[in-house]
């Protein structure tokens, strides 16, 4: 009797030890997760944590490509909107490069403090880490992005993968699909001077 009281006493304090580390796990922090809806587009629902700045989230995405001439310092409009209408335009030009046109789709965007967070997000669905700057969750429809290494061709890659989610009744093989995102994030970087000819380097 007295070791079957020993046994489910260490069973117990095993227990209890697991369940202090994975509720102290950064990766169990969902506090992260925690958003708001910051603009909705025709494609998009934007989410974003507390005190996003979203001037800084439109010139991290080139916002000047799309509306030559402007300048967010001098707009007096809605940058909720201006968002939206930019993450539109995108969607449509990641459409083009893929010659794939789903006009009814509609998704959702969450942006992220950083890497850190993305990866929190990452592990309570996937249930391990990643540490990469952004994924798409298709069983949620949405993409989760980092805004410290928010790029266009970040974006433009993971709304590829939406893309291809929605159009292919059998997924492409991940392979293909890596290969078909990333030949978006280039032309969208290549289509703006982000590329280097091969016999230029940066100094």
């Amino acid at each position: 009797m007295r070791g079957i009281s020993l046994r489910l006493f260490r069973y117990l304090i095993i227990v209890l030890i697991v369940c202090v580390l994975a509720i102290a796990s950064p990766q169990r922090c969902l506090a992260q997760e925690e958003t708001r809806m910051i603009a909705s587009g025709q494609y998009f629902d934007v989410y974003g944590y507390a005190g996003i700045d979203i001037p800084s989230l439109l010139a991290a995405l080139d916002y000047q490509s799309f509306y030559p001439g402007s300048s967010l310092t001098g707009e007096r409009g809605d940058f909720s909107a201006i968002l939206a209408k930019t993450l539109d335009v995108i969607y449509l030009e990641t459409s083009d490069i893929l010659d794939i046109h789903i006009y009814s789709y509609h998704g959702a965007i969450q942006f992220l403090p950083d890497v850190s967070a993305v990866d929190s997000i990452f592990y309570k669905y996937a249930g391990r880490s990643m540490h990469e700057r952004s994924f798409y969750f298709h069983e949620k429809n949405t993409i989760y992005i980092s805004v410290r290494d928010l790029e266009l061709g970040v974006l433009g890659h993971e709304i590829a993968h939406a893309i291809i989610s929605h159009y292919f009744v059998v997924p492409p093989p991940v392979k293909v699909q890596e290969v078909l995102c990333g030949y978006v994030d280039f032309n969208l970087r290549k289509s703006r001077g982000k590329i280097l000819p091969k016999n230029k380097h940066k100094d």
